[in-house]
C-alpha cells in the first residue's frame, strides 16, 4: 500500500526537500504541498491523502489545520480522516501539547529526528504516536499529571538495586 501525503511548510527549501526525500521512497506517493494552512486544507479535500505533514508556524497552519481535520467527518466519501503530523523547529512543549489537543497524532521536531524522516512517517501510517522533541518526556508529564520523580508526593522511585 502506497502512502498518500501532503506537505505544509511555508518554508520553500523545507517543503521542496521533504517532498525529494519522500518521493524517492516507493512507500510513498507525495500528492500534494502547500505553502499555507488553506491552500493545505484544500488539498486534504481534493486529493484525500493517508497522512498531512503540518509546519506550526506556517500561515494558517499548525492547530489551525488540526482542528480543522479533527472536526470533519472521521469518514468522508468512504475515506478514512487523515493523519495530521506535525514537523516543526518549534520545541516548545506548550506548542507540542497545543498540537496534541488539535488532533495532530504526532510530533516531529526538525533536526531532532532519531531516524529517517520517511521511516518515522511510514510508522505514523501504521498507527504509531511518535513524539521526536527534546520537550517529549515533559509534555508526557503534563498531559499524564505526573513528574514520576522523587519529588512528586505519592510516587516512589524504582530502586536501583534491584
Amino acid at each position: 500500500m502506497t502512502i498518500r501525503i501532503v506537505v505544509g511548510d511555508d518554508d520553500t527549501t523545507i517543503r521542496s526537500t521533504v517532498e525529494d526525500l519522500l518521493s524517492a521512497d516507493r512507500r510513498f506517493e507525495v500528492v500534494g504541498t502547500a505553502a499555507d494552512g488553506r491552500e493545505l486544507l484544500a488539498l486534504v479535500n481534493a486529493e484525500h491523502p493517508d497522512l498531512v505533514l503540518v509546519d506550526v508556524r506556517m500561515p494558517h497552519g499548525g492547530a489551525e489545520v488540526a482542528r480543522a481535520l479533527a472536526g470533519s467527518a472521521s469518514e468522508s466519501h468512504g475515506r478514512t480522516r487523515p493523519k495530521v503530523v506535525t514537523l516543526s523547529a518549534d520545541v516548545s512543549a506548550e506548542v507540542l501539547i497545543e498540537m496534541l489537543r488539535a488532533g495532530a497524532v504526532s510530533y516531529l521536531t526538525k533536526g531532532y529526528l532519531g531516524g529517517s524522516l520517511a521511516d518515522l512517517l511510514a510508522r505514523v501510517a501504521g498507527g504509531e504516536v511518535i513524539l521526536a522533541a527534546p520537550t517529549a518526556q515533559l509534555v508526557l508529564q503534563r498531559l499524564v499529571g505526573d513528574a514520576g520523580d522523587a519529588t512528586t508526593p505519592g510516587v516512589t522511585p524504582p530502586d536501583p538495586s534491584t
